[in-house]
């Protein structure tokens, strides 16, 4: 192979667009009491799971949609982790289901992914809450029983459905909603990175115009209906601010960052979750420290500025006491450093040059 052709990045090489996305997407208070009807056109038999708290909100309602839809429901309580044992346990406790329902939070969809794919049937995807995007992708983090991260299981499977009722968000404490916001803003800042760099996506094509319509869409979203989405969910109100930010967090960012890729803002987030000890601190706070640590890095003060004022308006974190790191030192930065700049980090995604140095400078900006 000549040095020329070693040098090729995948702009050189001929990838098609791919793009992968839920079959239905359906968003709207009151959602969760026609879950039977969207069921009903996938399967007659359903593994439905949620943890206790989920089961207590809205067992009852999804249950009785289900019943009244002819759906069997056979309801499993989730575990809490999505680990090998869990899904095994889960699928094997659904031989019989033809559809598979996961209600709550990230990990139980993911979980619901993982079981679907293994009896391979229909996958309906109920988020409860807004705090990530994860619910409508094909992708699902994989933890050991005692919690310990392993990896990202790439299913190359979208959900057949997801379904979230606007009402259950809003009555979710609001600093849920704001930390989806946090999550979301990556999606634009970090696809623009993966597009400049020609990277492939999460489905293994090049990134689509549509990929960075619905980022940049998503951002846009986020920054005009933010602040008074979030004076609606603390009056436990749906507003159409709601619905545009529920819509922003969960569906185009999610659609976003699997048709386009994370970068430095994810590469941030993995370094703090190993880094640190502090597990109060939401995915989206840290992804949104992580875009500020990005664009100081890219050097491009100009959104810095922009986003700035709307993360103190709605109590994004804007240093790194903000996400647990209250007491992080010198050394520690240097650690963090290296831990970003690991081997198979998404930084390495980003489309300009920099040192062990230049990460530590921009660490030390938000101290």
């Amino acid at each position: 192979m000549s040095t020329k052709a070693a040098k090729l990045s995948l702009k050189d090489k001929v990838v098609d667009r791919i793009l992968g996305l839920p079959a239905k997407y359906i968003q709207g208070s009151g959602a969760l009491d026609r879950i039977g009807g969207t069921a009903a056109a996938l399967g007659n038999r359903a593994l439905v799971f949620a943890d206790d708290f989920v089961k207590e909100l809205v067992g009852t309602r999804v249950v009785t949609s289900l019943e009244a839809a002819n759906v069997v429901c056979l309801w499993k309580d989730f575990g809490g982790e999505c680990c090998g044992p869990e899904i095994h346990r889960l699928k094997t406790s659904g031989t019989s289901a033809d559809l598979v329902i996961a209600i709550g939070g990230g990990k139980a969809l993911d979980t619901g992914k993982a079981v679907s794919v293994e009896l391979d049937v229909p996958f309906v995807s109920v988020p409860t809450i807004a705090s990530t995007d994860g619910a409508v992708s094909s992708i699902a983090v994989e933890y050991s029983e005692n919690h310990t991260h392993i990896g990202v299981m790439r299913l190359n499977c979208s959900p057949a459905a997801v379904l979230v009722d606007t009402q259950v968000i809003a009555n979710a404490p609001a600093r849920l909603l704001v930390a989806g916001m946090g999550d979301g803003l990556a999606t634009w800042v970090e696809a623009r990175a993966c597009y400049a760099k020609g990277k492939v996506n999460y489905r293994g094509g090049a990134i689509s115009n549509v990929a960075m319509t619905m980022a940049r869409s998503c951002h846009e979203t986020i920054l005009k209906f933010g602040r008074e989405a979030l004076t609606s969910v603390e009056k436990g109100e749906v507003s159409e601010a709601v619905e545009r930010v529920v819509e922003a967090n969960i569906f185009l960012s999610g659609v976003g960052f699997e048709n386009t890729g994370v970068a430095g803002a994810h590469a941030f987030d993995a370094a703090v979750s190993r880094f640190s000890s502090n597990h109060s601190i939401q995915h989206g706070e840290r992804v949104a420290s992580g875009v500020l640590f990005q664009l100081v890095l890219e050097g491009d003060k100009d959104t810095v500025a922009e986003l700035m004022p709307f993360y103190n308006d709605v109590g994004l974190p804007t240093k790194l006491s903000g996400i647990g790191l209250k007491d992080i030192d010198s050394k520690g930065v240097q650690e963090l450093a290296t831990i970003i700049m690991r081997e198979k980090s998404s930084i390495w995604n980003l489309p300009v040059e920099f040192t062990p140095v230049d990460i530590r400078n921009a660490l030390s900006q938000f101290l």
